[in-house]
């Protein structure tokens, strides 16, 4: 192992855009040098090494980017960041500014200076080994061991940004197919976040032919496989993670510590303690050692600082004993808390552990965005549920045309144009809507009604026609919403790549206009859902699916309901009376006394969602062994609903 590099440096070029591009081109002229020119380039160059970096940060400062390329620049280079000499009005700007003054190894120069000298060239840091560093190989023996080893016991491998964790990803692989074990699948929120894991292989092993699934086919798809590496976990829901586990018994978790691609910490927490129920034997490994730089290099702890990636919770004991009826429902002012880095850091801490994907650009739009609002339940003088809100709505007659018409979309604005564009409700953007984008309660708090307090709190403050939330389904999150008083008008016919989600809509009426919005757009959904249920989201799952439905007024005639009887009592088939049976289910399964779960589950895989029998006897999990079988519960849960009806 070579030594380590030494701090890097931050160079702040401020005055005219022109003339701070020109001084950096002379400044990084004998340097390897990028010259980041578009923000959303930047997760092109993960996982490449350069000298010097330029960051235009004049037209938009793209907190994501940011991060992301801070983690290109090697020991002792350079991050060089061009700006105006005043930023636009922007409190994370002027946050920022303040952390660059105080900062240590910045510089700021001034463009027009005649005696700017060109940096110079930094010395080759060479590898002459295969691990750049001890914990590197660690790792990759660690891999190793997972195939060769005993199954079911699942690797964890964590790490800060620049520890070499993808590429001994990648070197394992590679050293795994050159002794035969061929059939290696990565999995990761996108492929280009898992490029780091192909090259390194492909680099050692040429011929090796590693196949990528996005998590959400990996979860439908369900390919064999002798190993499964999962890059990026952090970005991945932990019940997705947890299916992985339990389909793969040679599979690796690998995911960033302070990561932009989602929140480490509160992934470490939920996931660990669920992957603990279902393999003790699990192992983890963490990479401290850094690749490119030393230890507690300054701009990485700068980077660390400047979007609160390193956040920890409040002591809980500080919330020990807190009873509903000690909480305070308190707005927080952006104001105070650009200027008081501890309530800052408190409130985003919340959201990192309890949302999987928070990132940099998150902590920007908290401040930032004047249509969102913070809303906090506070004892003892700590938070202990915070809730973001975004005003939407108030759009023109005009433009709210074009957007159900399907010729325009704006920015922002989610579910006022989905409820327009998608649902089919002209007026919809015309409405002011309230959109519940995040809520988080401290763990220790949980399910302990904090969150329904900080909603009923929000509701009576609120003078929107309608309050809204936008979250990717699951049963308990949409039965919490229902809980909440929260009706769902939509979901979406795509699953989300990472998540492997179908996104739901579901509204809170707060005014007249409100009610009746409320009102078509339930209808409209109500009796779509059925419907889709065998069409586009034929592998929803049957929980949620459930949870969604709601009674429907099927009329049913006397020649169906004899249909229905000789299919329950006698031997009448199912295809000659399937649509009797399916008004009959749609009009009585949302009863939750009639059928037990097993039954239902049945009953939405082959009446709602039409699955082939043999699929069918798959999609329920081994818990019946074929048609014969299937069969017959059907006919029983038939003839529960039937004696209900």
């Amino acid at each position: 192992m070579s030594d380590l590099p030494t701090n890097r440096n931050i160079l702040i070029i401020e005055g005219d855009e022109a003339e701070c591009i020109i001084a950096a081109q002379k400044l990084s002229k004998n340097l390897h040098t990028l010259f980041l020119d578009s923000p959303k380039k930047a997760n092109e160059y993960l996982g490449q090494e350069f000298d010097a970096v330029i960051f235009n940060a004049f037209e938009i400062f793209d907190a994501n980017a940011f991060a992301a390329i801070s983690g290109t620049i090697r020991g002792a280079g350079y991050f060089i960041i061009l700006k105006p000499v005043i930023w636009s009005d922007s409190l994370f700007l002027t946050r920022l500014t303040h952390f660059l003054q105080q900062q240590e190894n910045v510089e700021f120069i001034d463009p027009k200076q005649q005696c700017l000298r060109a940096l110079t060239p930094l010395g080759k840091k060479e590898y002459s080994e295969l691990y750049a560093t001890e914990d590197q190989k660690l790792a990759v023996d660690a891999v190793i061991r997972v195939v060769k080893g005993h199954r079911r016991r699942p690797l964890v491998i964590s790490a800060d940004r620049g520890r070499g964790k993808s590429s001994a990803l990648g070197i394992a692989a590679a050293e795994l197919s050159i002794q035969g074990v061929s059939n290696i699948i990565v999995c990761a929120p996108n492929k280009k976040t898992a490029s780091a894991i192909f090259q390194h292989a492909i680099n050692i092993n040429p011929e090796i032919h590693l196949k990528f699934y996005s998590p959400d086919e990996l979860q439908r798809q369900q390919p064999d496989a002798d190993l499964v590496l999962v890059d990026e976990a952090a970005a991945i829901p932990v019940a997705l993670l947890i299916s992985f586990a339990k389909r793969y018994s040679r599979i690796v978790f690998a995911s960033t510590q302070h990561g932009y691609e989602g929140s480490g910490r509160g992934f470490t927490i939920r996931f660990q303690k669920a992957l603990e129920e279902l393999a003790p034997e699990w192992k983890s490994i963490y990479l401290k050692e850094p690749i490119r730089w030393q230890e507690n290099d300054s701009l990485e702890q700068f980077v660390f600082k400047i979007f609160l990636l390193n956040v920890e919770l409040i002591d809980s004991e500080k919330l020990n004993n807190i009873q509903l009826s000690d909480c305070k429902f308190i707005t927080l002012d952006k104001d105070q808390l650009v200027k008081n880095e501890a309530l800052l850091s408190e409130v985003f801490s919340l959201l990192v552990n309890a949302h999987y994907q928070t990132k940099p650009s998150d902590l920007k739009q908290i401040l930032d965005d004047t249509s969102l609002s913070i809303f906090s339940l506070q004892a003892n003088n700590c938070i202990a549920a915070i809730v973001l809100v975004l005003t939407e709505g108030n759009i023109d007659e005009s433009l709210s045309k074009e957007i159900f018409a399907g010729k325009r979309r704006i920015n922002g604005h989610l579910v006022a144009q989905a409820l327009a564009a998608n649902v089919g409700v002209a007026n919809a953007p015309m409405l002011q809507g309230e959109r519940i984008s995040r809520i988080a309660v401290h763990p220790i708090l949980q399910q302990q009604g904090f969150g329904t307090l900080l909603l009923k709190s929000l509701n009576k403050i609120s003078k929107a026609d309608y309050l809204s939330s936008s979250f990717g389904a699951t049963d308990l999150l949409i039965s919490f919403w229902k809980q909440a008083g929260f009706t769902a008008v939509h979901i979406g016919t795509k699953r989300d790549a990472s998540s492997g989600a179908h996104s739901v809509i579901m509204l809170k009426e707060k005014s007249k206009q409100g009610k009746m919005l409320l009102q078509e757009a339930s209808v409209i959904f109500n009796k779509s859902f059925p419907h889709l249920l065998s069409d586009s989201l034929g592998t929803l799952e049957s929980k949620v699916a459930l949870s969604l439905l709601s009674t429907q007024s099927e009329v049913i005639s006397k020649g169906e309901f004899k249909i229905i009887k000789a299919f329950s009592e006698q031997q009448r088939s199912y295809e000659n009376s399937l649509y009797p049976i399916w008004k009959l289910v749609c009009n009585k399964l949302t009863d939750d006394q009639i059928l037990d779960d097993k039954e239902k589950k049945l009953v939405v895989n082959k009446v709602l969602q039409k699955r082939g029998w043999i699929e069918l006897s798959q999609k329920m999990s081994g818990s019946i062994s074929g048609k014969k079988e299937a069969l017959s519960l059907l006919r029983r849960s038939v003839a529960k609903l039937l004696s209900e009806f």
